[in-house]
């Protein structure tokens, strides 16, 4: 069972910047991500950022308001083009942040508990388990439908997953 000083478990913006400020102080950290498509956490990959790129590009689109449909399914498929670049790159960023440091592991996989100083961790290469001195949960927010009737199951509502 290989020992750290800290895991941090979710490599959101808490998750990332604890990690990077541990590891600066010559601490060896773990951080554990289960999607690779989540560096940088809610915010970058599926809230804030995404969030503001579309609504960006819908503003641009709105000065157009009579154009012909195959326009605007071009600007649609536009929009989500950029969206996903800027997250992209701004997930590349935040990965390299991390793995570029030589006290830190990032390793993409589940983690669950197996005692107060350890976590296992199920990657795509089987079952890992680490312990550490610290362990921090920085897991994410989920979207959620409230029970309002016409919402759930409607095709014109979107949560930040959707695209």
């Amino acid at each position: 069972m290989k020992h750290y000083d800290a895991i941090v478990i979710g490599f959101g913006k808490g998750g990332k910047t604890l990690t990077g400020a541990m590891a600066k102080m010559g601490m060896s950290v773990a951080i554990i991500e289960k999607s690779e498509m989540m560096y940088g956490g809610t915010c970058i990959n599926v809230g804030c950022i995404p969030s503001k790129s579309l609504v960006t590009s819908a503003a641009e689109s709105a000065l157009r308001p009579d154009a012909p449909f195959e326009e605007k399914a071009q600007k649609y498929a536009a929009a989500v083009a950029e969206k996903r670049r800027v997250t992209g790159f701004l997930r590349g960023k935040n990965y390299s942040k991390l793995a570029d440091l030589p006290s830190v592991d990032v390793i993409l996989g589940e983690a669950g508990f197996i005692s107060p100083t350890a976590v296992s961790v199920k990657t795509a290469d089987g079952i890992i388990e680490l312990e550490a001195d610290k362990l921090f949960i920085n897991t994410g927010a989920e979207p959620i439908i409230k029970d309002i009737p016409g919402l759930a199951g409607n095709p014109k509502v979107y949560t930040s997953e959707a695209l």
